[in-house]
């Protein structure tokens, strides 16, 4: 029966869990996140340059994920997806610069600020969505959960040293 599925093995991992402490468990679950992630990340630049989407470079380079500070207890999050507007930060390599909107306005604009990502990823009236964040979760979940996997044994392997 396709129904019936036996873990072997949950015991033991609550048991390695509880030998780490609270703060290495806290550890551990944000690595296993952020390595899962990483690999989610690289398929999504990968869909992205597939669509074509590499004309400046701007949208692929920001393609990035992000620890979710407000996640419920008890869970790590990392959230994927392009960074954009006044995200992209206040380093040198951002270049503001000063530009007059349409109404009138002077407004602060920012190069390579890859603002068109949502219309390519959800579509518009006029467009038709070319979606690579979303495809890149439903092909390469495997491979994330053995990035998780992995990683828990290394620092489960630490841990015993």
């Amino acid at each position: 029966m396709a129904g019936d599925v036996e873990i072997l093995g949950i015991g033991n991992l609550r048991e390695s869990f509880e030998k780490l402490g609270t703060e290495m468990v806290q550890k551990t679950s944000l690595r296993m996140v952020a390595s899962a992630a990483n690999v989610l990340k690289k398929e999504a630049k990968a869909q992205a340059m597939a669509h074509g989407l590499k004309k400046s470079g701007a949208l692929i380079r920001n393609i990035a994920i992000k620890r979710e500070r407000n996640a419920p207890a008890g869970t790590a999050q990392y959230n994927l997806g392009v960074r954009h507007g006044r995200h992209l930060g206040n380093g040198k390599k951002v270049t503001k610069y000063l530009a007059l909107s349409k109404t009138g306005r002077i407004v602060i604009r920012r190069e390579n600020d890859p603002f068109y990502w949502y219309f390519h990823e959800f579509g518009t009236k006029k467009m038709q969505a070319r979606p690579y964040i979303e495809p890149s979760l439903e092909n390469k979940r495997a491979e994330a959960l053995a990035a998780m996997e992995a990683r828990l044994l290394k620092d489960l392997e630490r841990a015993r040293q």
